[in-house]
């Protein structure tokens, strides 16, 4: 028990230290040091684990499988096999509905480590669950930790796959819901590792 404690409180230590680099860095591909980094889950504390959940293509018959889990490391696990049989063809998880409270930043910076596969990060404005999703495409790495920027201002508004026109663009502030999905025929298994997930 001793031996864990010291591990999480060397990854909090850590942690804190990426967020200084972060907000001080300014390099051509670093966070303005004028803007604040905020971390929304943080998969160590249990404080910031947030509440997820299951939403896989058997609400439209298909028979694509996920789960989730928290590593003892501390990292949130997305993982199953992706099938596109019986017109499915898309695994998911989602946050428990918030308020936020992320007007006043420019994007989304998530930590992952991935299979190779591309995956979608999706927010959803309101009290509507079943409303248009936003997304926006982050490319994991087989094997190896990135890092990933998500601009508010690239995600596009979907319902069910298809990107809709005339629509607003994502407001931060109104945001409530968060979800990571793999979808696009990419078929089979795979495995996804989120260490955290903020925003700058």
């Amino acid at each position: 028990m001793i031996g864990k404690s010291l591990k999480n409180t060397y990854r909090s230590i850590t942690r804190i230290f990426l967020i200084i680099f972060l907000f001080f860095s300014n390099g051509p591909n670093e966070i303005n040091p004028m803007q604040q980094t905020k971390i929304l889950f943080d998969f160590v504390n249990k404080g910031k684990f947030g509440r997820w959940m299951i939403v896989n293509d058997g609400v439209m018959g298909g028979i694509s499988r996920s789960k989730f889990s928290f590593h003892p490391e501390g990292h949130l696990i997305f993982e199953g096999k992706v099938s596109t049989d019986f017109g499915g063809g898309f695994a998911s998880i989602r946050s428990d509905y918030e308020n936020w409270d992320i007007g006043n930043y420019q994007g989304l910076i998530l930590k992952i480590k991935g299979d190779g596969k591309t995956y979608q990060y999706r927010c959803r404005m309101g009290n509507d669950y079943y409303q248009v999703a936003y997304r926006n495409y982050m490319q994991s790495k087989k094997d190896e930790w990135k890092e990933v920027r998500l601009p508010f201002s690239e995600f596009v508004p979907t319902y069910r796959g298809r990107i809709l026109k005339g629509l607003p663009s994502l407001d931060s502030k109104e945001i409530r819901w968060f979800g990571i999905m793999i979808s696009d025929k990419q078929v089979g298994e795979f495995h996804l590792k989120i260490d955290w997930i903020g925003v700058y």
